[in-house]
């Protein structure tokens, strides 16, 4: 790479994180950076210019201008001697497609990526085609599928400790749970999206969360909440110009003024929603509004009004299905479309396994931390009928944790679970307690203490050893670490 290229390159890395507060501007100078590219040779960095463009034009809801430049980007890869940048260019063919209510293209391609990422070990572009796959079956009415897939994209992002991609995926494993009427479920959820993007600052999402957070309180009827938590989410869109959002949150509000038998100010809102989701939703959210406009006429004894929202509601209802029945017109179609629905299970089921076990060390007792700790919050709510312990391993350096969870999973069995809490921190459920627990605590100290730690390089102190009861143990990380802090 000479000199030029070089620049070039360091330039298109300074506009990604740049696209989603300022993509006109991104627009412009990644634009240039294409012609740019083209003049000195480099087909790298013009591929890359756009695809930088393509996310702006997704971020300006101009889907039709960004799936031609995601186009032309692919239409360019055979200049490449590697396929590394494809699977985000078939990401990025779905996103567009998913912002056109094409869902039968969309889900084509996620597959596609979904298979591609795992080539190329591209996490962040697997996360993101599960999550676009969970939101295609959402948008079909295929709730429990869409919550099981949205729920193993948390898992894979958590494991890799991405944590934006987990809160992103959080925040639409909420939706999930919203439509499965599963409310106490879902604020737990929004909490650990708030947790996650801590420190990312993305209004859009904050003020998912708090729309969320609003209709599951709507839903558990404690309206005062419900209130709060939807005025935030008002304020945010407001005050940051969020039109998907701005829409959204009419609805909700029209949601809270409905139950509170103010119909006619749910009506107002939800003329505002319309008018706002009119510019840019391609049928997810206007048939959500038209449902809820036929709702309130009925409530206000206008059926006239009533019919005509529930005709717009059928209609934006129909838009939503037709790509999907036209491509199921005939018997070749409909197998295609189970073939797709086998491959992208068939790929789930695979991603599934390999964040379940660990298929190079067969440790079938590793599990994801969010697992880990689901299964600690089971055992807390047994109370004395719980017979669990924890034990948990801690040191500075990964390679000892290594070490020591390879020693760990050879004391386990079936029932006892392992998992990695931190960057420096083990946990480990066994399913006993008493003085049987604390022999098997023993013995891996033990086992700890006598390993010849130096043979692999390693001259530092030992790991140090916890043990617990699983009542006395916390709730979450932050407690352990303020816990272990005050014993210091």
């Amino acid at each position: 790479m000479d000199k030029s290229q070089h620049l070039l390159e360091k330039e298109i890395a300074q506009l990604r994180p740049r696209i989603e507060s300022e993509p006109e501007t991104v627009l412009t100078i990644a634009n240039q950076c294409a012609a740019h590219a083209t003049q000195i040779l480099y087909p790298e960095g013009m591929i890359q210019s756009l695809i930088i463009m393509s996310r702006c034009y997704w971020a300006m809801m101009d889907y039709r201008k960004g799936l031609k430049c995601i186009k032309e980007a692919n239409s360019k890869l055979a200049l490449l001697d590697n396929d590394d940048l494809l699977p985000e260019i078939l990401h990025l063919h779905a996103l567009h497609y998913w912002g056109q209510a094409k869902y039968y293209s969309a889900q084509q391609y996620w597959i596609s990526a979904l298979e591609q990422s795992a080539l190329v070990e591209e996490v962040c572009i697997q996360i993101e085609a599960l999550i676009g796959l969970g939101n295609v079956w959402r948008i079909t009415h295929e709730y429990h599928l869409a919550k099981s897939t949205h729920e193993l994209s948390v898992i894979v992002a958590n494991h890799h400790r991405i944590k934006w991609l987990e809160g992103k995926a959080r925040i639409l494993l909420a939706w999930d749970h919203y439509l499965l009427h599963d409310y106490v479920d879902m604020l737990s959820i929004l909490d650990g999206a708030l947790e996650a993007l801590n420190g990312h600052d993305n209004k859009t999402w904050e003020a998912e969360i708090w729309d969320f957070r609003g209709l599951a309180l709507l839903g558990l009827e404690r309206i005062d909440d419900a209130e709060i938590a939807i005025s935030k989410a008002y304020e945010l869109a407001e005050r940051h110009s969020l039109t998907w959002m701005k829409a959204q949150s009419y609805i909700s509000r029209a949601r809270l003024e409905l139950l509170r038998k103010c119909p006619l100010k749910a009506s107002e809102l939800l003329t505002h929603a319309e008018k706002s989701a009119s510019n840019f939703d391609n049928g997810e959210l206007l048939t959500q509004i038209c449902f809820q406009q036929s709702r309130v006429a009925e409530e206000i004894d206008d059926y006239e009004i009533a019919l005509h929202a529930f005709k717009k509601y059928r209609q934006h209802s129909a838009e939503i299905l037709r790509e999907q029945t036209a491509r199921e017109s005939n018997d070749r179609a409909r197998a295609s479309k189970r073939q797709l629905e086998q491959r992208a299970n068939k790929l789930i089921n695979r991603i599934r396994a390999q964040h379940e076990y660990d298929p190079e060390d067969h440790m079938s007792q590793m599990v994801s931390e969010t697992y880990w700790w689901e299964q600690l919050i089971l055992h807390k709510t047994e109370l004395n009928e719980s017979h669990h312990s924890i034990v948990v391993i801690q040191h500075s350096d990964p390679a000892y944790l290594d070490i020591s969870l390879q020693l760990a999973h050879a004391l386990c069995t079936p029932f006892d679970l392992l998992t990695r809490l931190s960057a420096d921190r083990l946990g480990m459920i066994i399913a006993v307690k008493g003085d049987e627990a604390k022999k098997i605590f023993n013995v891996l100290s033990t086992i700890l203490d006598i390993y010849p730690w130096q043979r692999q390089g390693l001259t530092q102190y030992k790991p140090k050893l916890i043990f617990q009861d699983v009542l006395a143990f916390p709730f979450t990380l932050e407690q352990l670490e303020e816990e272990q802090v005050a014993e210091v």
